[in-house]
C-alpha cells in the first residue's frame, strides 16, 4: 500500500505544479507580461492548497475507505481541469482585465485545492504507524510530493510546452486525475493498472495537441487572426485590426511586437528609426540585432549596403515559424550574411564578448513587462559597450521610459532620445546632417532595387522623411518635455525600477 501511496503522492505533485505553470502562462497572457503575474498565481495557488488540506483532514477523520475517496476527487478534479479551456474560452471577449483575472483566481483556488485534498489522504495511506516510523514514513510520502512537484514543473513548463498547447495540457491532466481516481476507487491490481496505462496511452495519442481554445477568442471584435504559434516561451499572434486596416500585427503574449512590414512609403511600423543608423554611422561593416520578432527590422537592416555580416539574436524559436510563413520577411532565413541565433541575447553577448560590432539594435520590449531589466539595465549596457567597436552606435526601445535614457548616458559619453522616444548611444557624438544622411539613404538596396525612389523621397509620412525630420533629445530636454516630477534614476538588475517602480502601475 505505502508504494501506491508514494506514486500518488508523487502524480499529484507533478500535475499541481505543472498546472501552476500553466496557470503563470494565461495570467501573464492575460496581463500582457507584468511582473506581477506569477505572485498572483502563487498567492491563489497557495492559497487552494491551504484549503484544500484542511479539507482532506476532515475527509481523513471522517471516512473510513480513503481510497474511494481520495479517487472521487481526483475524478471530479479531473473534470474540472478538462472544462478549464472551454470556459475561459466561453468568457465574454469584452469583460474586462478585472473580471477575467477574478474568474481564472477562482479556477486558480479550486483546482489548487481540489489536488491539496489528496495530500492529507495520502499521509494516511502511506504512514506506517505499526511499527513506530511515523517519522520516516511521512518523509518519503512528502519526498515523493516534492519530486513530483519538480518534475512537473519541468517536464510541463520547459519540455512539453514545445510540443503541446496550453488547452490541451489542461485536458490531459484532467484525464490523467481521471484515470488515477478510477484506480484508486478500483484498488490495485496488475489488470487495473495496465488498463489505466492503455487507456492513457489511447488519450495522449487522440487529444489534439495544439488546440487553442484559451486564445482563440482573445480578442476583441475587429481583431481577425492570421496565424497563432504557442510553445514554452509564449504565445504569437499575427492579427489583421480591421478596424484601421493594419495587417500582419505581431503579438507577443498579447502585446504588441511589430508589424511584417518593409514599405518605406507606408512606414507603419516607423523603420525611420532603423535607417537614421545608416544615415549617422558612416561605414558599419557587422550589426548585432537583440530580438528579431517578426523579422521586419532585421530584413530592413539588410539594406544597409555596407553590411557585411548581420548576427540576430532572438529567445523563442516561434518566431522563425512565423517568419517561414511571410515571404515579405521571410527572405532573412536564406540571406548568406545574416546569421540566426534561437539564445538569449544578454547570454549571448556574454559567451561571445570577443565579437565586435558597428550597430547593435534592441527593439526592446515594453520597460514595463517581466524580464525587461535583463536589457535594459546598467549591466546590460556595460556588457553591450564592451561588444562595440570604437565609433559604434547602440540604438534601443525604450518604450517612452526615461530612466532607460539616463541609464544609457551613465555608461556612453553620448546618448540621445529619437522618435518614439528611441535611444541611440555612443562614445562618439551621434549627429544628423541633412546632406551626409540624403546621400546614405540614397545607397540603401533592398532585392537589388534602391529602398527610396523618387516618390518614396516625398511622401510626408514616408520613412524617407521621417528619418531625415528625427530630432535627437538630450536627457534634460526630455526631463523637461515629461514633466516627470521627480529624478529620473538609473536601471540596475538590482533595482528593476521600470518594472516594479515605475512601471505598468506607477509613473511612467
Amino acid at each position: 500500500m505505502k508504494y501506491f501511496a508514494w506514486s500518488i503522492s508523487l502524480l499529484v505533485g507533478l500535475m499541481s505544479l505543472g498546472q501552476e505553470m500553466l496557470w503563470f502562462r494565461i495570467v501573464s497572457f492575460i496581463l500582457g507580461g507584468a511582473p506581477f503575474a506569477f505572485a498572483l498565481v502563487l498567492f491563489f495557488f497557495l492559497l487552494g492548497i491551504a484549503f484544500g488540506a484542511n479539507r482532506g483532514k476532515a475527509i481523513c477523520a471522517r471516512y473510513s475507505n480513503l481510497f474511494f475517496a481520495g479517487g472521487t476527487v481526483l475524478i471530479f478534479a479531473g473534470f474540472i481541469d478538462i472544462s478549464i479551456p472551454l470556459i475561459i474560452q466561453y468568457i465574454p471577449q469584452k469583460s474586462a482585465i478585472g473580471e477575467l483575472l477574478g474568474i481564472c483566481c477562482i479556477l486558480i483556488f479550486v483546482v489548487a485545492a481540489l489536488k491539496a485534498i489528496l495530500f492529507p489522504i495520502v499521509h494516511h495511506l502511506g504512514t506506517n504507524i505499526s511499527n513506530g516510523k511515523v517519522g520516516a514514513s511521512v518523509s518519503k510520502v512528502y519526498f515523493f510530493n516534492i519530486v513530483g512537484s519538480t518534475l512537473g514543473s519541468l517536464l510541463i513548463g520547459g519540455i512539453l510546452l514545445d510540443y503541446i498547447s496550453i488547452s490541451s495540457m489542461f485536458i490531459l491532466i484532467g484525464i490523467a486525475c481521471i484515470l488515477l481516481g478510477a484506480l484508486m476507487i478500483v484498488k490495485k491490481s496488475m489488470i487495473s493498472v495496465i488498463a489505466v496505462v492503455m487507456l492513457g496511452s489511447c488519450c495522449f495519442y487522440l487529444v489534439n495537441k495544439h488546440s487553442d481554445y484559451m486564445f482563440r477568442n482573445a480578442f476583441e471584435q475587429g481583431i481577425s487572426i492570421n496565424s497563432y504559434i504557442e510553445n514554452r516561451y509564449g504565445v504569437i499572434h499575427i492579427v489583421n485590426d480591421d478596424r484601421d486596416g493594419r495587417k500582419n500585427i505581431v503579438l507577443g503574449n498579447k502585446m504588441y511586437d511589430g508589424i511584417l512590414n518593409i514599405d518605406p512609403d507606408i512606414d507603419i511600423n516607423d523603420l525611420n528609426r532603423l535607417y537614421l543608423l545608416s544615415a549617422t554611422h558612416p561605414n558599419p561593416k557587422k550589426a548585432l540585432v537583440i530580438g528579431v520578432s517578426g523579422g521586419a527590422w532585421t530584413r530592413a537592416l539588410s539594406s544597409f549596403p555596407t553590411l557585411e555580416t548581420i548576427d540576430a539574436i532572438e529567445i523563442n524559436k516561434g518566431y522563425l515559424d512565423i517568419i517561414k510563413q511571410y515571404p515579405i520577411v521571410s527572405p532573412i532565413l536564406n540571406d548568406p550574411k545574416i546569421n540566426i541565433y534561437i539564445d538569449d541575447g544578454r547570454r549571448w553577448l556574454k559567451r561571445n564578448s570577443d565579437k565586435k560590432y558597428d550597430l547593435i539594435i534592441m527593439n526592446t520590449t515594453y520597460h514595463w513587462r517581466s524580464g525587461a531589466t535583463n536589457l535594459l539595465s546598467q549591466e546590460m549596457m556595460k556588457l553591450v559597450k564592451n561588444s562595440l567597436n570604437p565609433n559604434g552606435i547602440l540604438a534601443f526601445n525604450s518604450t517612452r521610459s526615461p530612466d532607460t535614457l539616463k541609464t544609457a548616458q551613465s555608461v556612453f559619453k553620448y546618448a540621445y532620445w529619437g522618435t518614439l522616444g528611441f535611444i541611440y548611444a555612443s562614445d562618439s557624438m551621434i549627429k544628423l546632417d541633412e546632406v551626409v544622411a540624403k546621400e546614405r539613404l540614397d545607397k540603401l538596396v533592398l532585392d537589388g532595387k534602391p529602398l527610396f525612389n523618387k516618390e518614396s523621397k516625398q511622401i510626408e509620412n514616408g520613412a524617407y522623411k521621417k528619418t531625415l525630420a528625427t530630432k535627437l533629445l538630450s536627457l534634460d530636454e526630455v526631463e523637461k518635455f515629461y514633466h516627470l516630477g521627480r529624478d529620473t534614476e538609473i536601471i540596475t538588475d538590482s533595482n528593476m525600477i521600470t518594472e516594479y517602480k515605475y512601471g505598468l502601475l506607477g509613473n511612467k
